[in-house]
């Protein structure tokens, strides 16, 4: 069993017993798992708002006097969350992810003020990195798919807010940078998708920025646009043409990735795509709203009962119809417990009898009598 963290084996037992819930033997799970613990995702999401309370309360009991109080109550967070990690094995239960979460934000910003301070007003975008970057560096310590992501979005986003980008979207349009940065961190996860992780967590990480992402870029970009129109009307198709070119390059390439390694994430990736699409045609014609919308959903409707036809016949191991009663969680532990219960030695044959039978003319088997 490591000691800061579950070892690769183990979280996949954890995340095992997660999904399946009671089905999987609490001494199975102790013998595989080690001594770490984990909760279900609706204690988790309690505890996760909790532990960020009671870092909230942290601070306020130190008081903000001065810098110094964020570090202490920063320190305090984060070795109270090692603690509940490190001696009382919890992981992915929420507080210690909260309380962790909350002290690096807190030590990042302390010691981004100690770099520039903040009588600096020109410090501030400075400051926003800062604690972008301490998200990001708790969420990969915690393994909290989650907090990876709202720092890549609160990345993209801060990326889009900085003077050069505003500079550069007034030759390419406006909120290009950002749009093109989130598709680009988009593409990246799902090219890094690719390779075989031994944690489940960083499947989720990636699958997270790969779902959430390209919804993310095109919202900030679509915030920029009519942010644009309402500036100057003339400039608002600028990059219109980049973008369509974007999202449909980005969404086929989800749409074949996600049907190639049958995963979730590229397809919701793709549908963000075509959501994104959607909104630019609209911008792009002149026909109502209403009929836009009858349109979609038509096009929807459409293509939902034609895909759900198709995959009547399982192809390429996708299928919309319904699994048998075996296929699930009973299925699943049996096929684990056969694994399990194949690494261990095989029984001893049992001893050749000396019995023979009939080996007698008289007397029954065995006997030597010849008379």
């Amino acid at each position: 069993m490591s000691r800061w963290r579950p070892s690769p084996g183990e979280e996949r037992w954890l995340t095992v017993a997660a999904e399946l819930g009671a089905v999987v033997p609490r001494s199975l799970l102790a013998e595989r798992a080690g001594a770490w613990r984990s909760t279900g995702p609706l204690a988790r999401i309690a505890l996760f708002v909790l532990g960020h309370l009671a870092a909230t309360l942290l601070l306020g009991i130190l008081g903000f006097s001065n810098e110094a109080m964020l570090l202490a109550a920063g320190l305090v967070a984060v070795l109270t969350a090692e603690w509940l990690k490190v001696q009382m094995h919890l992981h992915a239960s929420g507080v210690e992810e909260a309380l962790g979460v909350s002290g690096f934000l807190m030590i990042g910003f302390w010691l981004s003020l100690r770099i520039v301070p903040a009588s600096e007003l020109g410090g501030s975008s400075f400051h926003v990195l800062a604690l972008i970057l301490a998200g990001g560096a708790a969420g990969l310590r915690y393994l909290n798919p989650f907090v990876t992501t709202c720092a890549a979005i609160a990345f993209v986003y801060w990326l889009g807010s900085t003077a050069s980008a505003r500079t550069l979207d007034q030759l390419v349009g406006g909120g290009m940078t950002a749009f093109t940065s989130g598709f680009a961190l988009a593409a990246v996860a799902l090219a890094l998708g690719a390779r075989h992780y031994r944690r489940p967590s960083h499947d989720r990480m990636l699958d997270w920025l790969v779902a959430t992402l390209p919804v993310a870029a095109y919202v900030q970009h679509a915030t920029w646009g009519y942010h644009a129109l309402a500036q100057a009307p003339a400039a608002v198709g600028t990059g219109r043409l980049a973008t369509v070119a974007m999202l449909f390059a980005l969404g086929v390439a989800m749409l074949l990735t996600g049907l190639r390694r049958r995963r979730h994430a590229p397809l919701l990736g793709f549908m963000g795509c075509v959501a994104g699409l959607a909104v630019e045609w609209r911008l792009a014609s002149t026909v109502a709203a209403e009929t836009w919308l009858i349109i979609c959903g038509l096009a929807a409707l459409v293509a939902g009962a034609a895909i759900d036809q198709y995959l009547r016949q399982p192809r390429n191991g996708l299928t919309s119809s319904k699994l048998t009663d075996r296929e699930g969680p009973l299925d699943l532990l049996q096929t684990a417990g056969a694994a399990l219960l194949a690494q261990r030695s095989a029984p001893e044959a049992p001893p050749e009898s000396t019995y023979t039978p009939g080996g007698g003319k008289f007397g029954g088997g065995g006997a030597s009598g010849s008379y």
